[in-house]
């Protein structure tokens, strides 16, 4: 439903959205100022998004909707007149950006008049970020091998193909392996290998695996720690770097999976605070030493034919599905000793989710503040176990260097947690 943002300021609601929406087009001809030529810059575009909640104002006002449709059609004639003007003024230099800009600024005038601020805002964000980082995307498209764009297909197919057409129930018999969600962790390898490529590009090999461990390991750290491994696996020179950004990542779930608890029942935020700044603080620290102690390259002598490797991906799921399935092979051989077993085990597979789980079940009132803190702390205890296994699976070279650190992690963080119980 659409926010009556009027109810809130007692003021004409065509008021606010015609602000609302100057404000959305101002912010994209802002950046259409930076153009050498511009032919639509911060005033046109915010009195052309401003206009739109008006037409749709009066069009309902008149009993004449079919004034957007008009207001459109006008739109596209002058979007249109734009790419003619530019034409006749720069003809070895055509572009159509600006003209296909100026209709999707009409097109967001007509959704802040629907009362569609939220969509309409976060269209213009992505739209002026778009538009900002034109030379990189062209500097980047034009380094773009043929292996690359192909690969890059394929990735389209796994995402819009497969996905919607593969079983969303569990084939196996335990109930907990769904093809989705395999294609899902293997997406996530690619998208992170993709990630490392760009980083290694742009900021040079040592630096670019730190950005994408930190970043990365916020969105499924054991994908981060696999590519991670395979880097390393591939160069010598990546050891120390890989294993820092592999600490990295543990970093970044530990504060993710705090952070999901603590905003979704915030009384679990007491009850782990303290481990938690413990092995975020060990982590960085260790982090730190292997990156300024540890050799820094701006490359390394890694064979990158593509920033998507298919192969490592099939690779990980394989090594994912093992995972579960072993973990609650053996929950169901050696019995279920209550909530936080099950925490651990689920947290070899989502550790996000079993943060998501504490804060419901304390919530519900179905365990205590106490028991949900030991379902997060377990769980990024869980978390810390795949990713150990994980590395060993792909690189044993890291156990002095990744596993023995994430050992030391999670026995402080769990000790402290436990001493802290019992006082």
């Amino acid at each position: 439903m659409p926010v009556e943002i009027a109810n809130v300021f007692d003021v004409p609601e065509v008021l606010l959205q015609f602000l609302v929406a100057f404000a959305i087009g101002g912010l994209i001809g802002l950046e259409r100022e930076k153009e050498e030529e511009k032919y639509a810059g911060l005033r046109t575009l915010a009195l052309l998004c401003g206009s739109g909640p008006v037409i749709v104002y009066y069009g309902e006002l008149s009993g004449y909707p079919q004034l957007t449709g008009l207001y459109l059609t006008l739109a596209l004639v002058l979007a249109i007149g734009v790419a003619a003007v530019r034409y006749s003024v720069a003809r070895e230099d055509l572009g159509f950006t600006t003209s296909v800009t100026v209709f999707l600024v009409a097109l967001l005038g007509v959704l802040v008049g629907y009362g569609r601020y939220v969509e309409a805002s976060s269209i213009a964000i992505i739209t002026v970020f778009v538009l900002a980082k034109k030379r990189h995307m062209r500097s980047y498209v034009e380094n773009l091998t043929y292996q690359e764009l192909t690969d890059s297909l394929k990735l389209a197919a796994l995402v819009f193909i497969l996905y919607p057409i593969l079983p969303t129930e569990p084939i196996d018999p335990y109930g907990v392996v769904s093809l989705r969600e395999v294609l899902v962790f293997a997406i996530f390898v690619l998208l992170i290998e993709f990630a490392a490529y760009v980083s290694m590009r742009q900021f040079g090999g040592s630096k670019g695996l730190q950005i994408t461990g930190l970043l990365a390991g916020m969105a499924n750290s054991f994908a981060t720690a696999a590519v991670m491994a395979r880097m390393a696996n591939q160069s010598k020179e990546a050891l120390d770097s890989a294993s820092s950004g592999i600490m990295l990542s543990v970093i970044s779930m530990i504060v993710r999976n705090v952070g999901l608890a603590s905003i979704l029942a915030f009384a679990i935020f007491w009850t782990i605070w303290q481990p938690a700044v413990v092995m975020i603080v060990i982590g960085f620290a260790i982090a730190y030493v292997l990156f300024q102690w540890g050799e820094q390259y701006d490359d390394f002598d890694i064979e990158i034919d593509s920033p998507f490797s298919f192969r490592s991906a099939a690779k990980f799921a394989a090594i994912y599905i093992a995972i579960t399935v072993v973990s609650v092979a053996a929950q169901e051989l050696f019995g279920d000793v209550g909530l936080l077993a099950t925490a651990y085990t689920g947290g070899l597979v989502s550790s996000a989710a079993v943060s998501v789980s504490a804060a419901t079940v304390y919530n519900q009132g179905a365990a205590s503040v106490e028991a949900a803190g030991g379902m997060v702390m377990l769980g990024i205890m869980a978390s810390l176990t795949s990713k150990i296994v994980l590395v060993e699976l792909i690189n044993g070279r890291m156990r002095l260097k990744a596993m023995l650190p994430m050992t030391i992690v999670g026995i402080v963080g769990l000790g402290i947690y436990l001493l802290l119980s019992f006082l």
